[in-house]
């Protein structure tokens, strides 16, 4: 995953609206855009899933006249992958630098 990209999947999860879209998807997969309003109007709801979809976030599948969303798997993983490569470059770094200050 770039950087790019994972700066899109930051952003989009950086919303507490579009947050917790993300957290009831992964909790509950299949849900419909009216089982994720939790009192907001339906274009609002929209919105936070559209701008989630663009970021490869979630996947979308037709049910009849519904459509149902879910984590797109490959896409979380890779982000997860790429967040434990960033951790772990943090921790190398600041390794060294805590080596570099305290040589004796």
């Amino acid at each position: 995953m770039s950087d790019e990209d994972a700066l899109k999947i930051l952003m989009a999860l950086g919303v507490p609206g579009r947050f917790e879209i993300f957290r009831k998807v992964g909790e509950t997969p299949g849900l419909s855009s009216s089982d994720l309003k939790s009192g907001k109007a339906a274009s609002t709801t929209s919105h936070h899933i559209k701008l989630l979809v663009d970021a490869g976030v979630l996947e979308s599948t037709r049910d009849g006249k519904h459509v149902r969303y879910n984590l797109h798997r490959v896409t979380i993983e890779s982000f997860a992958r790429w967040s434990a490569a960033q951790a772990e470059l943090a921790t190398l770094n600041h390794l060294t630098e805590y080596l570099a200050d305290n040589s004796i």
